[in-house]
């Protein structure tokens, strides 16, 4: 069996996870259907095929795999079978199962049964999911019964013409995953094998219709990157107040962190509490702003004061001194001389730990996959209270604002955020949660799950 390059790289690599971009005309299907027979008859292993939508997978990846496998002359070794949709090993009784894992319904997936571990776990069409988590709770369910040794995940998708769908943003993020291989593929990668009546078709666009043509077929996309926190939803993620206290009182706060973004004179200070619930999730209470450019500067021995008056207060609101739940500040490394304030100033019940690993890509990435996976959600105060004026400031809730506007910056190959839009409260948010989901290892946490039922109920959203 023959594999072009640069596909040949997928077999080679020890990484679980493998994306593909690609334009049109560029293989990859093609690469998906042989790798998914070569796992058929070399391992006693089953493969799973997905997509959003299961009637779309006969007349595409399910046809791709009998092409090869006739290609081959191993068509003869198996059965087909449309309802549902299968194909069996007669040689080792090896099963391609299709799925269809878009939609609403994010649990459609769970009922999935297979007769032995999967090798591979293939999603054609990323794109046409209608978000991260529906691709989420797919592979919560199905990764469960991928191989340890050779299991891969394998996603290829043709980007949407927007930096901002989600799909491209997941491909672009986790090109800093080192659990991942991604690849840009084109159809000048496998030119040589093209037919002279596409390559004709293809110059015929590049002429007339440039953009058109690096869209279609160099996966090429355009625009402004969209928003860094793109996952989180108001209708699921925002829970009133009776919503959040019914989700501490089901399963009880382990632990608080508070994370901290410090500033003196032009940005604000910001203070993000995130309640870590006993069963792993999830859920920001009030939130401490002060913004010095409304209500004036202060220093670190003016702003230690409103601090502590915040903690206090969550502290008493929530019982949480009585009930021993530890608590933990986790600040800006730039703000050393607060971080030294608060270990000196405050009882040793609180940790004070400062922040130094600002990874900006990967800690955005937590956050995503924290709302992706409902692993996180935000208490709607219906406002903020203002420490230095003592007045509580109805409809404001910065955290909100920031994670729905915050945007990365407008350069080919992004690295950091929009200066022009203010991020204090989201990067306090990401001290924090970043604490809880990259360093596992600082402090003793419950087991969490990989994906979480979302607390409301689409039926529930007016």
């Amino acid at each position: 069996m023959l594999i072009l390059e640069p596909y040949n790289e997928i077999l080679d690599t020890d990484k679980r996870y493998v994306m593909i971009k690609s334009g049109r005309d560029a293989g990859k299907s093609k690469f998906s259907a042989q790798i998914i027979v070569k796992d058929f008859f070399q391992y006693e292993r089953n493969v799973l095929v997905c997509r959003s939508n299961y009637g779309d997978l006969q007349d595409s990846m399910f046809q791709e795999i009998i092409d090869v496998l006739e290609e081959e002359h191993l068509i003869q070794f198996t059965d087909q079978r449309t309802r549902p949709l299968k194909i069996i090993n007669k040689l080792n009784k090896n099963i391609i199962y299709f799925k269809g894992v878009g939609g609403a319904d994010l649990s459609r997936t769970k009922g999935f049964k297979t007769s032995k571990k999967l090798s591979l776990i293939m999603f054609d069409e990323l794109q046409q999911l209608p978000d991260q988590s529906n691709l989420d709770q797919a592979l919560a369910t199905f990764r469960r019964h991928l191989d340890d040794d050779i299991g891969k995940v394998l996603m290829c998708f043709n980007p949407e013409p927007q930096n901002s769908h989600w799909c491209n943003e997941f491909y672009r993020i986790n090109q800093e995953n080192p659990q991942y291989l991604t690849l840009w593929t084109s159809y000048r990668d496998i030119a040589g094998i093209l037919s002279d009546v596409d390559l004709e078709a293809i110059e015929i666009e590049r002429i007339l219709n440039p953009d058109n043509y690096r869209y279609l077929y160099l996966g090429e996309t355009n625009g402004l990157f969209g928003g860094v926190y793109h996952t989180f939803d108001r209708d699921y993620h925002l829970l009133t107040p009776q919503e959040v206290d019914n989700m501490i009182e089901r399963h009880g706060i382990f632990q608080l962190i508070l994370g901290i973004d410090p500033a003196t004179t032009r940005d604000s200070t910001a203070g993000v509490p995130v309640a870590i619930l006993n069963n792993g999730q999830c859920v920001v209470l009030e939130c401490f702003h002060h913004d010095p450019q409304k209500h004036g500067a202060l220093d670190n021995s003016r702003l230690y004061p409103l601090l502590d008056r915040w903690i206090r207060d969550l502290e008493t609101k929530y019982e949480l001194r009585f009930k021993g739940t530890p608590i933990h500040l986790v600040i800006d490394s730039a703000g050393a001389d607060l971080v030294q304030l608060l270990q000196y100033q405050m009882s040793q019940r609180y940790k004070v730990w400062s922040y130094s690993q600002k990874k900006v890509i990967q800690m955005a990435q937590v956050v995503q996959n924290a709302f992706s996976k409902n692993i996180l959600y935000v208490k709607d105060t219906g406002g903020i209270y203002n420490y230095k004026t003592n007045r509580f400031e109805t409809n404001y809730l910065p955290l909100v604002t920031a994670l729905e506007s915050v945007l990365w910056e407008d350069t080919p190959n992004p690295r950091g955020f929009d200066k022009t839009i203010p991020n204090d409260d989201s990067d306090a948010l990401t001290y924090a949660l970043s604490m809880y989901l990259i360093n596992p290892y600082t402090i003793n946490f419950p087991r969490r799950q990989g994906f979480y039922e979302r607390e409301r109920k689409k039926e529930v959203i007016a």
